[in-house]
């Protein structure tokens, strides 16, 4: 099994499930545990759509990701198995101290189980920074305040895109809101069709407006969009089940920049892959 780094590069959208319960907003996928996670069924079939546009590649396509096999008139599973996106780290931006990358201790461990790494070794009762100057201080993460920070010198997993002085790390209780605070929110709207409304007569439109309120109906739906934000850290898996066409091809295709989730057009979804061991 292989481990990739996955990092946001743009805000990234993957609908949930519980928009009923979390009114007028689009939430992202999490567990019910609340952690965000991106679906293994979303990231491959973002990976299939960009193998499928790329013509230098598009004829590994089915033999990665499953597809027609004409020998066997039947539908074959693809070489490639992919696992889910899972976090390790999450941007927190502070207004006049920048951004700081959080994780907790279950994030981590997973991350040193699924890699094979050596697990990290801390009390899980206490805060811990990369930066020595945080020893011993008090600091706000937004409107959560963290005491008795402690230093942690020893080299914790990153990929190259995030400063190795700007980690921190919490107990798994304390996660949940971090991942609260950090996420993007972007407020949307839903406008209604007036085209019955513009083919009324002026004599109907004085006769509907003197029979019920003035209302503003250029808008139908008002809501929010939550999204990753950009430096949020995830890590995925991807495993062979049978001879792979081209597996260098397959490896620099998977190692680049690609799309997921949805509201592209607006300028989300926008990620980068990257090998584990680049700085290791």
């Amino acid at each position: 099994m292989t481990v990739e780094w996955l990092i946001c590069q743009e805000p990234v959208h993957i609908g949930g499930t519980d928009s009923s319960s979390r009114g007028n907003n689009s939430p992202i996928f999490r567990l019910s545990d609340r952690t965000p996670v991106i679906p293994g069924s979303s990231l491959r079939g973002a990976l299939r759509e960009g193998a499928e546009q790329n013509q230098n590649i598009s004829q590994f396509v089915n033999n990665w990701f499953g597809g027609e096999n004409k020998k066997e008139e039947n539908i074959s599973p693809g070489a490639i198995s992919l696992g889910w996106g899972w976090p390790v780290w999450f941007p927190i931006h502070v207004l006049g101290y920048g951004t700081w990358w959080v994780s907790c201790f279950s994030w981590l461990d997973r991350f040193c189980q699924l890699s094979g790494k050596t697990p990290i070794n801390l009390n899980r009762n206490e805060i811990h920074s990369s930066n020595s100057s945080l020893k011993g201080e008090s600091v706000y993460l937004r409107w959560l305040k963290l005491t008795k920070i402690q230093h942690y010198g020893e080299k914790l997993p990153i990929p190259n895109q995030i400063p190795p002085d700007r980690l921190i790390v919490v107990p798994d209780n304390s996660i949940n809101i971090l991942v609260d605070m950090g996420l993007v929110r972007q407020p949307r709207i839903n406008l209604s069709d007036k085209s019955k409304e513009d083919n009324l007569s002026d004599k109907s439109k004085e006769d509907n407006l003197s029979d019920k309120p003035k209302e503003d109906n250029l808008v139908n739906h008002l809501f929010s969009v939550e999204g990753l934000p950009p430096g949020a850290v995830f890590m995925i898996t991807w495993t062979t089940r049978k001879k792979v066409d081209s597996l260098q091809e397959w490896e620099n295709f998977l190692r680049n920049e690609h799309y997921l989730g949805g509201l592209w057009s607006v300028g989300y979804g926008r990620i980068m892959i990257s090998s584990l061991n680049e700085k290791e």
